[in-house]
């Protein structure tokens, strides 16, 4: 009898979790062996079970976990890693995707095809959601951050930093990062720096 493959699930609604459960266990090529309902639970996990594959809700509380997908890549070659979430807009797909997810699905599938999915990301292709509407147009889409300083600056601040203090973090004036800042703001329709942090953390920006 073939070995299945393992799956560990992240994801806080324990409804969800029992569903997803079910239907994976139900296969006869994969199985759930761990469970993580935080963000600061996957790394333990990993290390404790080293698993095929991770069924990533986005949303689950704790740290950004996208900006963790790389390092668990690095430290676990082997790793597929699926989003499973409800997010599906372009700014949280395309971050998903260079972040390197294995595949992008929704919770809004049909459950039934879960499985089917798992098989053909275990053979090397990459996945993505049916009901995703996906566009790999690259010009700037409303609240998309364009480069990698203005993600820095959005990073500084929702840690809270001042404009001085993310200048001198990465090399600006103050003055520049200010400029930066209103940029971003009128880029995401943000009259302040909270409302700014508050709609990129919602695109899984920061």
């Amino acid at each position: 009898m073939t070995q299945k493959k393992t799956v560990i699930l992240v994801e806080d609604h324990a409804v969800t979790r029992v569903g997803v459960k079910h239907v994976v266990n139900s296969s006869n090529d994969f199985e759930v062996v761990g469970e993580a309902e935080h963000a600061s639970q996957i790394e333990p996990l990993l290390k404790d079970k080293n698993p095929d594959f991770m069924l990533l809700d986005l949303r689950v509380p704790g740290e950004n976990v996208l900006n963790m997908v790389k390092d668990w890549k690095k430290s676990f070659p082997n790793l597929k890693v699926v989003t499973l979430t409800m997010l599906d807009e372009q700014t949280v797909v395309h971050s998903a995707i260079e972040a390197g997810v294995d595949g992008y699905l929704l919770k809004s599938d049909d459950l039934s095809s879960l499985t089917k999915n798992l098989d053909e990301i275990a053979q090397g292709k990459t996945v993505y959601s049916k009901n995703l509407k996906l566009s790999f147009n690259r010009k700037t889409q409303d609240g998309k951050v364009a480069n990698k300083k203005e993600k820095q600056i959005l990073s500084l601040l929702g840690q809270g930093k001042t404009y001085q203090e993310i200048g001198d973090d990465i090399g600006l004036s103050k003055r520049t990062v200010e400029y930066h800042v209103g940029r971003l703001k009128d880029r995401f329709n943000a009259k302040t720096v909270a409302e700014l942090i508050g709609r990129a953390k919602e695109q899984m920006l920061i």
